[in-house]
């Protein structure tokens, strides 16, 4: 518990009531072995929406030392600048994180967040039609109770866990997870029009690609020839903010390097996985 969590949206969604349509998004990250989640909605899914997301998440489940995304924009920046870090990438390296984005187009790569994101459409805006945002996140909070507390998850053992049940779990490990720092608070890095403004820390950001038939695999919007007797395989390209560089590997072994030339002091993190 605590190794690696995976998030995910649901969404565009919409309620239908008295006061009209409201649409919405439904954000949820999930810890891959300790099964405990949370889900939180917002009218968009904007980077500070993301980000406010993730920081109610560790503050719940605690600090993960990996984080695993696809490659949703708000999350991965979407490549408009080839070599800029957005906001999402880095709040997980100022609290040192080690985030990665799994193939494009292949979401069964994060099939925990999959299966929790089917269970919750199906237990709650399908089954508890809501009529406004205040009440859909009302209902999502009583679901989030009985999933933790009183549904027995089939991933959990009580011989190997000593309870069914994740919430209990979390609780039980709560003091061996890693805590977000001591009054940790976005709007610390907020400007003066309220966007967020995140340094850039000291840590890694790697890519899990699939090297095309033109042996070239994409990054951050950009890409990257490889080699072409690659064709078809998976390389992992990380980012090291330390080094400025792009390094591409396949089961450890590096293949290339690339400069990585972002703009910006880099910092120490705020806190470090051990």
């Amino acid at each position: 518990m605590g190794d690696l969590h995976q998030t995910d949206l649901v969404g565009p969604r919409h309620l239908r009531g008295p006061g009209g349509v409201t649409r919405f998004f439904s954000f949820h990250t999930v810890d891959v072995a300790g099964h405990t989640v949370v889900a939180s909605q917002f009218v968009d899914k904007r980077t500070i929406s993301l980000c406010r997301h993730l920081v109610a998440s560790w503050g719940f489940m605690g600090v993960p030392k990996a984080s695993q995304f696809d490659n949703e924009m708000s999350a991965s920046g979407g490549g408009r600048y080839r070599y800029s870090l957005s906001q999402v990438i880095r709040l997980h390296l100022l609290l040192g994180i080690h985030i990665f984005f799994i193939p494009k187009g292949e979401p069964g790569c994060n099939a925990a967040m999959e299966s929790f994101n089917g269970l919750w459409q199906d237990r709650v805006p399908h089954r508890h039609p809501c009529p406004d945002l205040r009440s859909l996140r009302r209902c999502n909070e009583r679901f989030l109770s009985y999933y933790h507390f009183q549904k027995p998850n089939r991933n959990l053992t009580q011989a190997e866990h000593g309870t069914r049940f994740p919430g209990i779990l979390r609780s039980r490990l709560w003091d061996s997870l890693r805590h977000l720092p001591e009054g940790f608070s976005l709007d610390s890095y907020r400007d003066a029009s309220g966007h967020l403004e995140l340094p850039i820390a000291k840590g890694k950001v790697s890519f899990v690609r699939k090297v095309d038939r033109s042996g070239r695999i994409d990054v951050n919007g950009a890409g990257y020839f490889v080699s072409r007797k690659l064709e078809g395989q998976y390389v992992v390209a990380t980012i090291s903010t330390v080094h400025k560089r792009l390094s591409v590997k396949q089961e450890g072994r590096l293949i290339k390097t690339f400069p990585f030339p972002f703009k910006g002091e880099v910092i120490g993190p705020l806190s470090q996985a051990q």
